[in-house]
């Protein structure tokens, strides 16, 4: 039974395979599969986690989307042993990137005149004489 984690990376790659032919070929390796993919990149963000000052790590979907292609674009990817403790956890418009939902966008203020911009830059200039 597939993950949610390898369900998300699944549908990425089924998405990137249908808009990019090339990737497509790529992707029917039949030497790779997603569960190896998806361990591919728990690896990578344990090098990454082992490579940390304090605390935990946090890694874009766009790097976790690239280790996934990276996987099925190289033949010569060795996985290693066992992972450590390694947690998922993202939030839920991350984990369904073929969402419905359109991201909220911020109403588009109206751009200042020359005027307005040359008063606030006026404003926001010191004088020698004010020290």
């Amino acid at each position: 039974m597939a993950t949610q984690f390898e369900d998300t990376i699944k549908n990425y790659l089924d998405g990137r395979a249908k808009e990019d032919s090339l990737f497509a070929e790529t992707y029917k390796k039949e030497n790779k599969s997603i569960e190896e993919c998806c361990k591919y990149i728990m690896q990578q963000a344990q090098k990454m986690y082992n490579k940390r000052v304090n605390g935990g790590i946090a890694i874009d979907r766009k790097t976790v989307y690239g280790w996934a292609v990276h996987y099925y674009d190289e033949d010569d990817i060795k996985l290693e042993g066992e992972l450590e403790r390694v947690e998922v956890a993202a939030p839920s418009t991350i984990q369904n990137p073929i969402s419905k939902e359109k991201p909220v966008q911020k109403k588009n203020e109206r751009k200042k005149t020359k005027q307005e911009r040359q008063k606030i830059f006026e404003s926001r200039q010191l004088s020698l004489f004010d020290m």
